[in-house]
């Protein structure tokens, strides 16, 4: 699913939530892949109340860092079988050496060791080198660009979500259950055609959060609220441990976006 909008522009998107913390959902985590397909996108940041300058400023070293780390996963994995072949050729170099060169009275077992111990330190150091390498320092360039260019603006999608998570705000789970059942106010506008997008985005890094945190035995739960499609399906929920949610989706969210994405 998340290789279906990275050729698209990309948004990000900054939420209030009922605890007033800032929630920022994005599709980076998995920033290996987009590297990998080599893709070049544009992002947009959305938000409704506007976040602070901290924050922000927070977030984009988060993106900084999560550039770096996957640039160096994907550079040393593309790189896995010359450095793989490397090693080997260490290995059998090191273990051919003190085998037949360097004649002792020491057992196999030394030459073995040692052959692999030089094998490990080649694996390694040449994985550094790679890390260090032009490719590597293009490609850190290319998506820390991409990073800086990011801009947020409003957006009234975000803004309507923000309402309908304000309301639900000092609320049982049963009342929120009952409201988001119902037409709410806002409905309108969050499920609007003019949105599509955004809304689609929204609920993609949703279900990639609760991928990340949910067991498998809600993931099948929720799956099956969201086959029937039906807004009456979602007093299923109450047959679901949900309520000590682990991770950034609280259970307002949660009720959200199942709402949401029966009727998308």
């Amino acid at each position: 699913m998340f290789m279906a909008v990275i050729d698209k522009k990309v948004f990000v998107f900054h939420i209030r939530k009922a605890d007033n913390s800032g929630l920022y959902l994005h599709p980076f985590e998995n920033f290996e892949k987009i590297i990998s397909g080599g893709s070049s996108l544009y992002v947009e940041g959305k938000y409704g109340e506007e976040p602070v300058i901290e924050s922000l400023t927070a977030f984009r070293n988060k993106l900084y860092n999560i550039v770096e780390n996957s640039v160096n996963n994907w550079i040393t994995e593309s790189r896995f079988v010359p450095r793989f072949i490397g090693a080997a050729v260490v290995f059998l170099v090191t273990y051919f050496f003190l085998s037949f060169v360097i004649r002792d009275p020491l057992p196999m077992l030394d030459e073995v060791v040692a052959g692999l111990i030089s094998g490990v330190i080649y694996y390694i150091l040449i994985g550094k080198k790679y890390k260090r390498s032009v490719p590597a320092s293009r490609l850190r360039g290319h998506y820390r660009a991409i990073v800086d260019r990011i801009v947020f603006q409003e957006s009234n999608f975000i803004k309507a979500l923000e309402r309908v998570i304000l309301s639900m705000k000092n609320h049982t789970f049963e009342e929120n259950l009952d409201y988001i059942i119902s037409d709410f106010p806002n409905k309108d506008i969050l499920l609007s055609s003019e949105f599509t997008e955004e809304r689609y985005q929204f609920l993609l890094y949703i279900e990639n959060e609760l991928g990340r945190t949910q067991t498998s035995r809600q993931k099948r739960a929720i799956s099956r609220i969201i086959a029937d499609n039906k807004k009456e399906s979602l007093l299923k929920v109450k047959e679901l441990n949900l309520l000590d949610l682990n991770g950034e989706i609280d259970l307002i969210l949660f009720l959200i976006y199942l709402r949401l994405k029966i009727q998308s």
